[in-house]
């Protein structure tokens, strides 16, 4: 008896059937993935909508919405979504917190990427270089992106700053907040979202967040419509006391 002969036969078979597994496998998996990308889309409609009438009955949306990236490498295509969203919801301010500086230095790409998703009524206005179009009467939002060096440096280089140009006035802290107010030009924010399961500020703005109700998304990466309006309905909820 052969016994090559039947070892071989026996190693043809075997990595047949295993082939034959692994199609079907792979043909399961689509179908599964199809299904559930149906599911995902036919009743993540639902609450979507679900979810605006909610937001339209609790009538509390931010003025000032921040959202601090961590350490999170930006994305821009989504942060140009959160933009728009915001528009579409008439959230007045909207600031970025990227503490590398990156995206700071990146505006521009942000700036022509979310020119392709704007109405052309749409009115963006970029801080600190912005312009106002005479005549306006569409939807408008201020938009900001700061980093690090806007935090706490800032706060030391505004008091030295009024140490020298000041010295014969009394420099009290109510002072030195109208001068931050006046440069940093935005109201304090009413929400911020942070990414990730922890809350780290790396070097925010401390005097801004006096009165910030902070919630949690796990990235901005592909961020969802459903997720941002989830966190709406969450602020539309928070009973804040301003201190009271």
């Amino acid at each position: 008896m052969n016994y090559n002969i039947i070892y071989r036969a026996f190693y043809v078979l075997l990595h047949a059937v295993f082939t034959l597994l692994e199609a079907t496998f792979a043909v399961l998996q689509r179908f599964c993935a199809a299904f559930v990308d149906f599911n995902h889309e036919f009743w993540g409609a639902q609450e979507v909508e679900y979810l605006k009438k909610q937001i339209e009955k609790g009538n509390k949306i931010p003025k000032h919405l921040t959202v601090l990236l961590g350490k999170e490498e930006h994305s821009h295509k989504d942060l140009a979504n959160l933009i728009s969203w915001c528009l579409k919801h008439e959230i007045i301010y909207l600031s970025f917190y990227d503490n590398t500086g990156n995206l700071k230095k990146n505006q521009d790409k942000l700036e022509k990427l979310l020119a392709q998703r704007i109405q052309p009524e749409d009115h963006i206005i970029w801080h600190p270089n912005f312009t106002f179009k005479n005549g306006f009467v569409g939807r408008k939002i201020h938009i900001k992106v700061f980093s690090k060096e806007d935090g706490k440096d800032e706060v030391a280089n505004l008091t030295r700053s009024m140490c020298t140009k000041l010295a014969d006035q009394q420099i009290s802290i109510n002072l030195i907040d109208e001068q931050l107010q006046r440069r940093y030009e935005f109201p304090d924010p009413d929400l911020a979202l942070y990414c990730g399961q922890f809350l780290m500020f790396c070097g925010y703005p401390p005097w801004q967040i006096r009165v910030t109700e902070f919630l949690s998304i796990k990235t901005h990466h592909r961020i969802k419509y459903k997720t941002f309006l989830k966190k709406l309905c969450v602020y539309g909820k928070c009973e804040q006391r301003l201190g009271k």
